[in-house]
């Protein structure tokens, strides 16, 4: 079975130029979904369900949208809205994570737009912490724009500042760089990952390497915070 989704494994890399600098990297992996294949994909492996427990399970209200309604339209219908030609998109690919043995948390989820067989729009859905609000941004990859930055995401950075982007849609590898400027270089976020078929062997080992994904991902965000906060990087309250 020749499938769209895949999983991506990779490092995930943040650098802070200002007020002082601070730098980690972790390994991490994703999950590539295709929107449209989501029943084979539970099918494909006992690791992956919908709808109920599993090691890896997609459970639509976790998402983007009216948890009633398709989380395909629900990603057209936000594309259209923030000014994207939404008619003609035939594929989404959201790249980002599922639950993990029943926990979930996502800073992002990146849904990767089709048309004609090209990555078109990309609408990245971002959450915060601690307030589990979310925000999304829409990049257009024909002609990638400086982003105001609109949404309040980490305490340790205002608001006052642009995003640029870089972005090579999922292939044999992705890449997504993010960069804070105001109008010099303020902080910088590097996503590089590779492809593998989404199959039981390469979740098992993705799953052995991270056994509890999300967790993973929340204990990182916390432990730098504290790291930041006792390099008395100013505090910046939600507006």
């Amino acid at each position: 079975m020749s499938l769209n989704s895949a999983i991506y494994t990779g490092v995930v890399r943040h650098r802070r130029y200002q007020p002082r600098k601070h730098a980690f990297s972790y390994g991490l992996y994703m999950l590539a979904l295709d929107l449209d294949e989501l029943p084979e994909l539970a099918a494909a492996s006992r690791w992956f369900a919908l709808e109920r427990f599993a090691p890896l399970s997609f459970r639509r209200r976790d998402y983007l949208g009216d948890p009633g309604r398709p989380l395909k339209q629900a990603v057209l219908q936000e594309v259209a809205r923030l000014g994207g030609e939404a008619d003609g998109l035939e594929r989404i690919v959201m790249l980002g994570q599922v639950r993990c043995f029943g926990i979930y948390f996502s800073p992002v989820n990146l849904f990767f737009c089709y048309r004609n067989g090209e990555a078109r729009y990309l609408l990245a859905e971002v959450h915060n912490t601690p307030w589990n609000e979310r925000h999304c941004y829409l990049v257009d990859l024909e002609q990638p724009q400086a982003t105001e930055k609109a949404f309040h995401v980490s305490p340790f950075m205002g608001m006052a500042m642009d995003y640029h982007w870089r972005i090579i849609a999922p292939a044999k590898r992705a890449l997504v760089h993010i960069e804070n400027r105001n109008p010099e270089l303020l902080f910088d976020a590097t996503l590089t990952l590779r492809r593998r078929p989404f199959e039981a062997s390469a979740l098992t080992t993705a799953l052995r390497q991270w056994p509890v994904m999300t967790l993973t991902v929340v204990r990182g965000i916390y432990w730098q915070a504290l790291k930041l906060f006792l390099k008395r990087i100013p505090y910046h309250s939600h507006p």
